[in-house]
């Protein structure tokens, strides 16, 4: 129960939103990729135990079913030979696997039942470390552009700083949006050609960025000369 409450508030908690108001967005994304590992191999190792149960009782049902059906030809063959108390225990024995069969035939249900959520729940589970994957790349970048920024501030001195700021700022609000849309997509029904599309937006502002800096350091070597 202990791992199906831990599962659940994992997969419930708005993961982006948390980041976004942490402190250290990228320790804090890490950490919550570790918890859900840890949780994903736990869900796994559990699925792998019912699965073993299930075969199990499934094994126990079909030995039941067997006896069920072992009895009953005795018992017609019992009758056969007028034997009818023989018949009468023949008859005993397979209603006691019979039984067998009913009482274990609900926890089968409920062991495939628990299987199924337990391989829901894996499958949110990547998909949201598939997300914070997402998430560490677009730290990393935004990183990589303050970073570009305050080096800009430090070695530009011309007339033209401000020009090129407004433009690199314009660029990176840019950058932002796409990888906005790209996270309000739902990991599970976005189309192949939705996440291209997504792709190719992203790889073009990447470039026009890149040129960009390049123009920038340019005017810095000749500000510098």
């Amino acid at each position: 129960m202990a791992l199906i409450n831990r599962i659940e508030d994992l997969i419930k908690s708005e993961v982006s939103a948390f980041l976004d108001k942490a402190e250290d967005p990228k320790k804090m994304t890490a950490q919550i990729k570790i918890e859900l590992q840890d949780t994903l191999a736990q869900c796994r190792a559990t699925a792998a135990t019912v699965m073993c149960e299930q075969k199990s009782l499934s094994r126990k049902i079909a030995a039941n079913q067997k006896q069920v059906n072992d009895w009953q030809q005795k018992a017609e063959h019992a009758l056969s030979k007028d034997r009818e108390d023989l018949a009468k225990a023949a008859l005993n024995h397979k209603h006691t696997a019979q039984a067998n069969i009913e009482a274990a035939q609900p926890q089968l249900v409920s062991l495939s039942d628990a299987l199924a959520k337990l391989n829901d729940d894996a499958d949110r589970i990547v998909a949201k470390i598939t997300a914070l994957n997402v998430k560490e790349q677009q730290l990393s970048r935004h990183e990589r552009v303050v970073s570009a920024r305050a080096r800009i501030r430090q070695t530009l001195a011309c007339d033209e700083v401000e020009s090129v700021l407004t433009r690199f700022t314009q660029l990176e609000r840019k950058v932002d949006r796409i990888e906005s849309e790209v996270d309000s997509y739902d990991l599970g029904q976005q189309s192949t050609q939705a996440q291209f599309d997504a792709l190719e937006k992203e790889e073009q502002l990447s470039s026009e960025l890149a040129t960009l800096k390049q123009q920038v350091a340019e005017k810095s070597q000749q500000a510098a000369n």
